[in-house]
């Protein structure tokens, strides 16, 4: 396993064993640990993402829909987690279609999570 995929992995396991949900909004290690099977098409060279990493798309897709503060916390915790991971930002923006979700949010760095 590559250095940088087993720190992802460490962050990801750290995060979710220190969590807990509060006030019902999900909480960014949460968040994280759900799209952990898209790692190998973000971060490597995997050319589409795999069934596995679009389930948890389409399960996440359906928490974001549920509330807007659930929609916001999922866009800053990505919008975090991607200045400490190297996301493929281009493979980030195709996963909704390719994964059949219909995100209302741009995937993009310097998105406004208030404004969704």
């Amino acid at each position: 396993m590559k250095p940088t995929i087993q720190w992802f992995v460490a962050v990801v396991f750290l995060a979710v064993v220190a969590s807990h949900r509060a006030n019902g909004v999900i909480q960014c290690n949460d968040a994280v640990s759900k799209v952990v099977p898209c790692e190998t098409y973000l971060l490597s060279g995997d050319i589409t993402p795999s069934v596995a990493c679009c389930t948890a798309v389409q399960d996440l897709d359906k928490i974001a829909m549920a509330s807007q503060p659930d929609r916001k916390a999922i866009c800053e915790c990505f919008k975090e987690t991607a200045k400490s991971f190297p996301v493929n930002l281009e493979k980030a923006q195709k996963l909704p279609d390719l994964c059949k979700v219909n995100i209302k949010v741009t995937i993009n760095p310097n998105v406004d999570c208030d404004r969704i």
